[in-house]
């Protein structure tokens, strides 16, 4: 993975749960890294938030981007 790329949460989760099968389960990888078993089961199941502890062990950090909104299409006869 190039180190400029920006992946979704589906990539996240997919590397994350790459990395906790790698690392021998969920339990191991909690371990490994320093982060409490159910604290990691909680980010993995979308029940809190992915801290930085979490993204420092996959190499990963947050980026918050923006765009602009595409103007709405008018719509014939409506006002």
């Amino acid at each position: 993975m190039m180190r400029d790329t920006f992946l979704t949460a589906a990539d996240l989760f997919s590397e994350l749960n790459t990395k906790m099968a790698e690392a021998g389960g969920n339990d191991a990888f909690a371990a490994l890294h320093g982060i409490g078993k159910t604290h990691l089961s909680n980010m993995a199941n979308c029940r809190r938030k992915i801290n930085k502890k979490l993204l420092d062990a996959l190499g990963l950090e947050m980026v918050v981007m923006f765009r602009r909104k595409q103007p709405a299409q008018n719509k014939r006869g409506k006002r």
